[in-house]
């Protein structure tokens, strides 16, 4: 795979030294007062005019208070490391930011779209080093002129953190982005592959910008299943690093939204040209998946049956046996150790929501298995998924990727688990504080309440019955 590591400066606006970013506290009031006024201080600190230590994601202050945390972003310097473009500054080169190549483009807002390229970006990227959601996704833009607009939009609402009430701009940007595409669509002025990508960050920030759990780009998703099975048919290798890049942003959001769609939207499909690209790609590098898109494309064949199962359809035992069989013999190719952890705690996750959303595989023909042995097993891998993901660190890129696994196992604890639950919401405030996106704080919502109903002895109420109850459609992750 094509690298786009650009080393970053280290004397711009900001450091990306992730170590320089967890700036400790100071230990007295008089150390406080002495240290430079912070830069990227959060949203809370800020309004209340006070000293933010800049502990990212979640400041300590914040933290004492038990308070959401809303730090400034922190802003990738795509600043080149190559003497022609330094100056001398007291014998010391001094790097110059790289100009924006659009910014004389008409359809280009300078600011939203360099806001897009060094933050916005990195809340779908677990190697903000190598990410092509940035800088190296500009020479998509001239063959897709809509993909303008779709960044401004996500950039502008990101910018508002999503807030409803100062979304005009997004809206307005969102709307371009639509009248751009169908253009496109009908004069066949951008390729399929440009469309595909296009159609894909439609899609996935519909959630984002929705004021309700029920907007999860459905009319996008449908669209994008189609043109995916095309992709992967046609295997055009002129357009393999664009379509690589799609293909995994697609499978993540297909598997996130496996539980909103209705089973005749989505049917279940086993076996396709999709399984046969999923695990050939893992071997290659993803800004999203990693190496793990067949492990996700996997998931979502279970979310699929879950979501037909709860809605009344007979159990499918064969499949059943198949899944886990799949899941059970699953070896990961991550290298990196926080790879290796998420990919464990999801892996585990698939088996949770089978056993605990379906049940044991041919449980109704067998009854060698208690009830309470696959209590204990499911509540076994949920303390499992809950210890993988609690070994990362909360300042992680891979957090962004977390709140699937952490619904999951947060939904089985109990009153008794004190301690686990709030492992888990403090977790999930550190990604909300990543990435500031609603369904996030939503997801904590359902949990509260499914466990005050839980705790009142309502056992088998599940977090998708209770998601479904709701009349919710929410895109976990």
């Amino acid at each position: 795979m094509v690298r786009y590591r650009v080393r970053f400066a280290s004397g711009g606006e900001a450091s990306t030294n992730p170590v320089e970013q967890r700036l400790p506290s100071a230990t007295t009031e008089d150390a406080t007062h002495s240290q430079q006024r912070s830069r990227f201080g959060c949203r809370q600190c800020r309004n209340r005019k006070v000293k933010c230590d800049e502990t990212f994601p979640i400041c300590q202050r914040c933290e004492r208070r038990g308070s959401l945390c809303q730090p400034a972003p922190r802003p990738s310097q795509w600043q080149a490391e190559v003497p022609w473009l330094t100056s001398k500054k007291l014998g010391q080169p001094v790097l110059q930011r790289v100009p924006l190549p659009l910014a004389d483009s008409r359809n280009v807002n300078a600011r939203l779209m360099r806001y897009w390229l060094e933050c916005v970006s990195q809340i779908m990227s677990v190697d903000q080093n190598n990410n092509p959601l940035s800088f190296p996704i500009l020479k998509y833009i001239s063959e897709a002129p809509s993909l303008v607009h779709v960044l401004q939009g996500v950039s502008a609402a990101h910018e508002a953190y999503f807030q409803p009430r100062n979304m005009s701009t997004s809206l307005e940007e969102r709307s371009k982005a639509l009248s751009a595409f169908r253009g496109e669509l009908q004069t066949q002025s951008a390729s399929l592959s440009h469309s595909f990508l296009t159609l894909i960050l439609l899609g996935m920030s519909s959630s984002w910008m929705a004021t309700r759990p029920d907007d999860f780009g459905r009319e996008h998703l449908l669209a994008a299943t189609t043109v995916a099975k095309v992709i992967v048919e046609r295997g055009d290798p002129n357009t393999d690093e664009l379509d690589h890049l799609s293909m995994g942003l697609y499978v993540y959001w297909d598997m996130a939204c496996a539980f909103c769609l209705d089973p005749s939207d989505h049917p279940l499909v086993q076996e396709n040209a999709l399984l046969a690209y999923v695990t050939g790609a893992s071997r290659r590098v993803h800004t999203t998946t990693s190496h793990s898109i067949d492990l996700y494309y996997f998931l979502s064949q279970i979310g699929r049956y879950c979501r037909s199962v709860a809605g009344g359809a007979n159990r499918d035992f064969l499949f059943e046996i198949h899944i886990e069989r799949e899941l059970c013999n699953y070896e990961s190719m991550e290298t990196k150790r926080p790879a290796q952890l998420l990919a464990e705690a999801f892996r585990k996750h698939g088996l949770l929501l089978l056993y605990r959303l379906c049940g044991t595989p041919g449980d109704d023909i067998s009854s060698a298995t208690t009830t309470n042995e696959k209590s204990e097993s499911i509540r076994q891998l949920a303390l499992d998924i809950i210890r993988l993901i609690l070994q990362t660190e909360p300042d992680s890129p891979y957090l962004i990727l977390q709140v699937i696994p952490l619904l999951s196992a947060g939904a089985e604890m109990t009153a008794l688990d004190v301690q686990e639950r709030t492992e888990v919401k403090k977790r999930l405030h550190a990604v909300y504080s990543t990435n500031r996106l609603l369904p996030t704080l939503w997801t904590i919502s359902l949990l509260d309440e499914l466990w005050v109903i839980n705790d009142a002895g309502l056992t088998d109420v599940t977090w998708l019955k209770l998601m479904l109850l709701k009349g919710w459609r929410l895109r976990i992750g």
